[in-house]
């Protein structure tokens, strides 16, 4: 069991209803050194030019169709980039755009290598709260994800509402209404409840279970727990996400290798 592990936070315009300081509170009974550095841009102190090769950068890996696979950055016009400028700069919602993943991750990580070149090792974790919504490409088709581990390791608010997927029956009903051109606008009056909304109260308690998630990813090399009452268990319904995240019990087994017994 390793206690040497120090956790940076940085947040980049996500939900208005994430709270890092009660995630960060929520974080000391692990015995970790944890930094809340705040907005990512801030911390980063970037020149307009980094700012505007960072914002090309981003539009470059925006997912303009789900079934291919994005190999390469595809550089896109100066509108785009604008717009991503904005973005940064919290003048514009990032909600609305799909990224990959891993190229986002490798984006980022150059920039952590310029900027804290010393704290990139395995004692040190850099996660960023991110209202973006990145995915990432398997089985024919990019998949939305609420978590990417690795340097820096990501989770998305908007990830959370977009990933887990909503009841079963939701999309069925939904199906039925497309097809007699009924309108679909009260759908989720009717199953409010049994999903997490865009900032939603629940937010930073649910989240503090994939911050879990990532710290024990570092610790034991496990991306998730098989358990499927332990709030590191991977959940790919919303009703278990309520469920196991929001109440974020560790299993015996994961609450022993996270120190918390």
């Amino acid at each position: 069991m390793r206690n040497d592990i120090r956790l940076y936070i940085y947040s980049d315009y996500p939900s208005t209803s994430l709270d890092t300081t009660y995630i960060v509170e929520n974080l000391k009974q692990y015995g970790l050194h944890i930094e809340d550095r705040g907005n990512l841009l801030d911390f980063l102190s970037p020149t307009q030019e980094h700012i505007y090769k960072l914002a090309r950068d981003l539009s470059s890996i925006q997912i303009p169709d789900i079934e291919i696979p994005h190999d390469d950055p595809n550089f896109t016009g100066r509108s785009e980039i604008e717009n991503e400028v904005n973005k940064l700069l919290g003048d514009e919602s990032v909600l609305g755009k799909f990224y990959d993943g891993f190229w986002m991750q490798r984006i980022l990580y150059r920039l952590f290598s310029e900027k804290v070149s010393e704290e990139i090792n395995n004692n040190n974790i850099h996660l960023i709260l991110t209202g973006r919504l990145f995915g990432t490409f398997e089985d024919r088709r990019y998949h939305a994800r609420v978590v990417l581990m690795g340097t820096p390791a990501l989770i998305s608010t908007s990830g959370l509402i977009e990933a887990p997927a909503k009841p079963r029956e939701y999309y069925y009903v939904k199906g039925r209404l497309a097809q007699n051109g009924m309108d679909t606008s009260e759908l989720d009056s009717m199953y409010k409840g049994r999903f997490v909304e865009y900032d939603d109260p629940k937010i930073s308690s649910i989240l503090l279970s994939y911050v879990l998630q990532v710290i024990a990813y570092e610790k034991t090399g496990e991306a998730f727990c098989d358990n499927p009452e332990c709030c590191l268990s991977n959940s790919h319904w919303q009703e278990e996400v309520l469920k196991v995240q929001y109440e974020g019990v560790l299993c015996d087994k994961c609450a022993e290798s996270m120190g918390s017994k």
